[in-house]
């Protein structure tokens, strides 16, 4: 199941999320894959971990961060979570920061990151008009809709 169809149909979006930190962000947004069915807490801790040891490795763009750790440190079956922060938090990536856009995958081992979904997210993510659209939304089904038009126009 691609990114899109994950997100429609599980629900996993949170919108004008109240982060105090990068850390609490991470741990909100893991929350929806946990709920999903997709990992285990551990996986949550993992992403913390890697990114005090490694940097802000997942920032990918102004404002964007891909928050995601190894398959093995918990992940229960392939899935993704999106959410949007009311504040944008700093993650200590002085180009990109603050984010305020989150986009979670856990993904089941590592021929499960397919094309398909990574193409459907850089697509997303390079879009300047859905990222604005997405940044305004106030609540998730404004969101569903964002993604729903998205889906049609990205392959």
């Amino acid at each position: 199941m691609g990114f899109f169809d994950f997100l429609l149909k599980n629900k996993t979006i949170a919108v004008n999320v109240g982060a105090s930190d990068w850390i609490d962000a991470i741990r909100k947004g893991g929350a929806l894959l946990i709920d999903a069915g997709c990992c285990e807490p551990k996986y949550i801790e993992a992403m913390i971990s890697g990114c005090v040891r490694n940097g802000p490795y997942f920032v990918i763009g102004p404002g964007i961060a891909m928050p995601h750790a190894r398959p093995e440190n918990g992940v229960l079956q392939t899935g993704y979570a999106l959410v949007t922060l009311d504040k944008g938090v700093e993650f200590g990536d002085g180009e990109n920061d603050p984010i305020d856009v989150l986009v979670f995958m856990a993904a089941k081992d590592q021929a499960t990151h397919t094309e398909e979904s990574i193409s459907q997210i850089a697509d997303f993510c390079d879009n300047e008009d859905w990222l604005m659209e997405l940044r305004v939304a106030k609540d998730s089904s404004t969101v569903e809709s964002i993604l729903r038009r998205a889906q049609k126009r990205v392959p």
